[in-house]
């Protein structure tokens, strides 16, 4: 069991309110800004828009103009609490830089909570799939160039599986028959979507659903033909953690963070009252949504 100082929620309430004393201070002090309240005004609203159609050469609609102002929001309350802690000082970078520091507090705060064993455990059963292996295929082939050889290629190369099936393996070179090509003739433990990649998504699905240890086809990919033979298949599985563990712990330690940032905004984004002004109902044009109101 953990110790009450280990809890993360403990965490954030001290940095909530060491912020909050820094807070209380600044404003004795005489702060130029109304750190109480946020407002989101017609000329910010027109400048967010404005900004959006030089970028992107059109104007933004409902869903992402409600992102540009929910971005703003976030960003001017980062923005107060880092000159709340000082952050500005000796240092001419702009707001976004003082914002991303303030993220950076609580992603130091979010770094004492160490996982042990049994908590990445957990993480990596509830996430799985962006663990599980894909499937891997050891193949060789034989290379028939369709251009060169027009109807005839899909002859000669039934004619060479047929001569090569005949025969033990030891007895017959296969780097006698085919055609010369630019890739290399065979391939240790590759994926689907590598073989994709290289030959074609035609190709690469024949290649997955071909038995192993004898040749066969032929197989079209964007090349043209091929003889394909199978020597060494691993169906997707699921690794154990011990020999993914550094991934495991990365991944955790992502997602860690960005939970922690999530809560600390919420935390200081409830001590402001924020208006924003309602925009015009135009086609493609969003009503902004004030906060703890349900979009329409």
């Amino acid at each position: 069991m953990k110790r009450l100082y280990e809890e993360p929620l403990v965490h954030f309430l001290l940095l909530g309110a060491i912020l909050f004393g820094v807070f209380t201070l600044v404003n004795d002090e005489g702060s130029s800004i109304d750190t109480n309240r946020i407002e989101v005004t017609m000329g910010d609203i027109d400048r967010l828009a404005q900004g959006w159609t030089r970028r992107w050469n059109r104007a933004p609609t409902e869903t992402e103009l409600q992102g540009l102002v929910d971005s703003y929001i976030k960003e001017e309350i980062y923005y107060r609490e880092a000159l709340a802690l000082g952050l500005d000082r000796e240092d001419t970078i702009i707001r976004r830089r003082m914002m991303q520091k303030l993220e950076f507090l609580t992603n130091d705060i979010a770094a004492l909570n160490i996982p042990d064993d049994t908590e990445l455990n957990k993480y990596f059963l509830e996430n799985q799939d962006n663990y599980q292996q894909p499937a891997q295929l050891s193949f060789s082939y034989i290379y028939f160039n369709h251009d060169n050889r027009g109807q005839n290629a899909i002859k000669d190369a039934s004619d060479v599986l047929t001569k090569i099936s005949e025969s033990s393996a030891n007895s017959i070179d296969v780097s006698n028959y085919g055609d010369s090509f630019m890739r290399k003739k065979d391939f240790a433990l590759v994926t689907q979507d590598e073989v994709t990649r290289l030959f074609g998504e035609e190709f690469s699905e024949q290649l997955f659903r071909t038995p192993v240890a004898r040749w066969q086809g032929p197989i079209k990919s964007a090349y043209g033909l091929h003889l394909v033979r199978i020597d060494k298949r691993i169906d997707a599985h699921l690794p154990a953690l011990s020999s993914v563990i550094d991934k495991v712990r990365t991944g955790w330690e992502f997602e860690h963070r960005q939970k922690a940032n999530a809560q600390m905004y919420q935390v200081m984004k409830s001590r402001y009252e924020i208006v924003v002004e309602e925009l015009p109902r135009q086609p493609g044009v969003a009503r902004i949504t004030l906060p703890g109101e349900a979009s329409s």
